[in-house]
């Protein structure tokens, strides 16, 4: 019974195997059939038409799983809906050599210390006033105005800066950089200086204004400096050049603050000063004017410098010489104490005009050579008699200190401005400039209404 039972059992087992093999479709069996089932009725195509639409294959989507390239930032820039580091990140998005243009249509300022990590432009709307007393970027307290990166080069133009609480921070920072400012006012109060560039930069100063009230110099800079038309307000120091290449500087005006007048500050005040000078370097300076810092120049190293009439008021000392080789011809040196000190190296001073002084018109230590020819001395009250020549070549001829006014000169200290009389009396030079040229006055609040962005990148830096 058991036996009978198992087979019956094995019987309808293979039964429903049977069943499931050969009683369903073969599209369903097998799946060789199930796609034969699917194709067939497409292959008569060629003689049906109609087929064709209805077993046209469905079109697959390709979503790509690339992210899509960023939009690069705006590179026109109203300041008075600009964000906190608008322009570090439009100069950091975009290509090398970008242009970033701002302007502001209420005239507030971008207030932002700008990192500048790849080469740059930034200039103003043409429409925006140029103007000390209305700055297009301000940087935050402590902070610099601009940082750069090293080894790039960077350009601006039209730029009205200020930094009003530098406290150490200069207001532009940079290491091994390329920069150059054109017709750009600059006004920095704090402990730093307004530029500072070391290493091996260059600096290329073109029509501008810069205001520091610092214990630093105004501008410091290692490296190459090429200046044309540039006026600088200094509290302590004016400018600071150590060179490592050829330098020129042509038309720059210094002169001392006098919001610190009577202090050590001002006793120790210097104009311009030219340091270490290499050996086969040449540094040209002409169209020097310096007031009312009691050292006006100081020049030191090895190499050359040509002083092609420098005018230099209210000094001490008015240029000192220590080793390099120098020409200065037809100056106008007028200090209270010496005309021309000479330290050592060679000095050729020519038709100059020495005023005021009471120690000392010309004066050279042993060791030192100055070599003179054509100069006059118009001496303090105490008289000719009372002046120490010092050891060098040439005849000087001396006249008495009242002669000076009949000719031309004064002995008389000059009148200086203050950090704000400076700035504000820039800025009615430049309205009075614009109205004799009969130009019709900027917008006070920005932009024309159809100024667009600036478009497409432009090739190396301005120079």
């Amino acid at each position: 019974m058991p036996r009978t039972l198992m087979a019956g059992l094995v019987a309808a087992a293979f039964g429903l195997l049977a069943i499931g093999l050969f009683g369903a479709s073969p599209a369903q069996a097998f799946p060789d059939a199930q796609i034969d089932a699917q194709i067939r009725p497409c292959f008569g195509g060629l003689t049906d038409p109609t087929i064709g639409t209805r077993c046209r294959a469905k079109p697959r989507s390709h979503r790509s799983t690339e992210p899509k390239p960023l939009k690069p930032p705006p590179t026109y820039i109203d300041c008075a809906y600009a964000r906190p580091g608008e322009i570090s990140q439009a100069i950091a998005g975009n290509y090398d050599g970008v242009t970033i243009t701002l302007t502001s249509t209420t005239g507030q300022a971008c207030r932002e210390s700008v990192a500048i990590n790849r080469p740059a432009r930034i200039e103003a709307d043409p429409n925006v006033m140029l103007r000390f007393g209305q700055p297009l970027l301000v940087a935050p307290s402590g902070q610099p105005c601009l940082r750069l990166a090293p080894r790039i080069w960077v350009a601006i133009r039209g730029l009205s800066i200020g930094q009003a609480e530098g406290e150490r921070a200069p207001c532009i920072q940079g290491q091994d950089v390329d920069l150059t400012v054109i017709e750009s006012d600059i006004a920095y109060s704090g402990d730093g200086s307004a530029i500072t560039l070391v290493g091996d930069s260059r600096l290329n100063l073109v029509g501008s204004q810069i205001v520091s009230r610092s214990l630093e110099p105004a501008v410091v800079l290692q490296g190459r400096l090429k200046l044309d038309t540039v006026t600088i307000g200094a509290a302590v120091a004016g400018l600071k050049v150590t060179t490592t290449e050829d330098s020129s500087m042509r038309n720059l005006t210094l002169v001392r603050l006098d919001d610190w007048t009577g202090s050590r500050r001002s006793a120790s005040s210097a104009g311009l000063v030219v340091a270490d000078v290499g050996a086969n370097q040449l540094i040209d300076i002409q169209g020097l004017a310096v007031t009312g810092f009691s050292r006006g120049v100081y020049v030191s190293g090895a190499g050359e410098i040509n002083l092609r009439s420098p005018r230099i008021n209210g000094a001490d000392w008015a240029l000192i010489v220590e080793g390099p080789s120098t020409r200065v011809s037809q100056a106008s040196l007028q200090a209270g104490e010496v005309g021309l000190y000479a330290a050592s190296g060679t000095t050729f001073i020519s038709r100059s005009e020495i005023k005021g002084v009471m120690r000392s018109g010309i004066y050279a230590e042993r060791g030192a050579q100055v070599r003179s020819v054509d100069n006059v001395v118009y001496a303090a009250k105490s008289g000719c008699a009372a002046l120490k020549t010092g050891f060098f070549e040439g005849a000087l001829t001396c006249r008495p200190w009242f002669e000076a006014a009949a000719l031309g000169g004064s002995a008389e200290d000059p009148t200086l401005p203050t950090y704000d009389s400076l700035r504000s009396s820039l800025d009615q030079d430049a309205d009075e400039a614009a109205s004799a040229a009969n130009e019709p006055p900027p917008l006070a609040g920005g932009p024309a209404a159809k100024s667009t962005p600036p478009a497409g990148p432009k090739g190396g830096p301005s120079k």
